[in-house]
């Protein structure tokens, strides 16, 4: 099977100590450009193709697709076609969660993702990860495949911190790694097309640090 670059492993060892101090973390190049590559055109074909789905808002069983408020489109990546790109980031993202546990002792056990794209003038507003009721999503990934993004391109994460708000731009190689349940964030609305692998890291129902 072909091989990727890996990140060296203090990337993952940088977001855990910045989710220790602050709750969430932005490494730079954190995936390399020929693994970007490789998922930026898996999202592009399952676009063209029309395997991409209008995401909805709300809980589990109460899901509404209201483009004013969310306008991505989405598919989970275990509903995807077989692909080396999409294994090697599992695998990537396997390894920053038995990072996290090891130096944060979250508990995660589980990791679940989806491609999204935003067509030109989609966003999201202002909204937490965690659903109430539903405490399993614990620490929140977003993995941006946006090569050559630019200046006035939009598209920002923006979080809404205790400091003040922080925007990120979604350019290829990037992760943005936040808490689920404190991080209140959106997506401004991009002029081009937009996209990223957007996933949760869980922690198990009967987990003792949920009791």
């Amino acid at each position: 099977m072909a091989e990727f670059p890996v990140p060296p492993s203090t990337c993952f060892e940088r977001v855990a100590d910045d989710l220790a101090s602050c709750g969430w973390s932005v490494q730079q190049d954190a995936l390399s450009s020929e693994l970007v590559d490789s998922l930026a055109a898996q999202c592009k074909r399952l676009w063209q193709a029309d395997d991409l789905t209008p995401a909805a808002v709300g809980p589990l069983g109460e899901e509404l697709v209201i483009p004013s408020i969310r306008g991505d489109y989405t598919r989970w990546l275990d509903d995807c076609p077989p692909c080396i790109a999409n294994d090697q980031f599992l695998a990537l993202m396997e390894a920053l969660r038995v990072a996290l546990n090891r130096s944060l002792f979250l508990g995660l056990d589980s990791f679940e993702t989806h491609y999204a794209l935003y067509p030109p003038g989609a966003g999201y507003r202002k909204h937490l990860d965690r659903f109430k009721g539903n405490p399993l999503r614990t620490v929140s990934v977003v993995a941006y495949l946006n090569q050559h993004w630019r200046p006035g391109d939009g598209g920002e994460l923006r979080l809404h911190l205790p400091q003040g708000q922080r925007d990120i731009a979604p350019r290829g190689g990037s992760l943005a790694v936040f808490m689920s349940d404190r991080t209140v964030h959106e997506v401004l609305a991009a002029h081009r097309e937009r996209a990223s692998l957007v996933g949760w890291f869980r922690r198990r129902p009967d987990n003792p640090l949920l009791c």
